[in-house]
């Protein structure tokens, strides 16, 4: 039920930023289709939802953590799972300094057009 609310809300998010802009009272960067293409917005997403998921689903969330090899499971204790989760979202702040070549090129673009 918890995983279905998380679902929702981003789903209601989504549906709410492209209503604004839609009506004219928002502008998304001229980038920002490349946007999903950049590390940050990937572990955003799978930061929040792997959280969402060991809080909505703790048996799903012990029994894949049985399923580990016995070195990766010394290595990360059980008990952190959940900081796992606020990790992965830590790297993408931190990811969002770092230049992704490929993407530079194709954002330039996108920036002359809009001018």
């Amino acid at each position: 039920m918890k995983f279905m609310i998380y679902i929702t809300g981003v789903l209601l998010v989504v549906f709410t930023v492209w209503w604004v802009k839609k009506h004219g009272k928002i502008e998304f960067v001229s980038h920002a289709q490349l946007l999903f293409k950049t590390w940050s917005v990937w572990l955003a997403t799978g930061g929040s939802v792997v959280g969402a998921w060991a809080q909505s689903f703790p048996d799903s969330a012990i029994n894949a953590w049985d399923g580990l090899p016995g070195d990766v499971k010394s290595f990360i204790p059980q008990h952190y799972l959940g900081l796992i989760a606020s990790f992965m979202v830590a790297m993408a702040v931190i990811s969002q300094f770092i230049r992704q070549k490929g993407l530079k090129a194709q954002k330039d673009r996108a920036e002359e057009k809009k001018v």
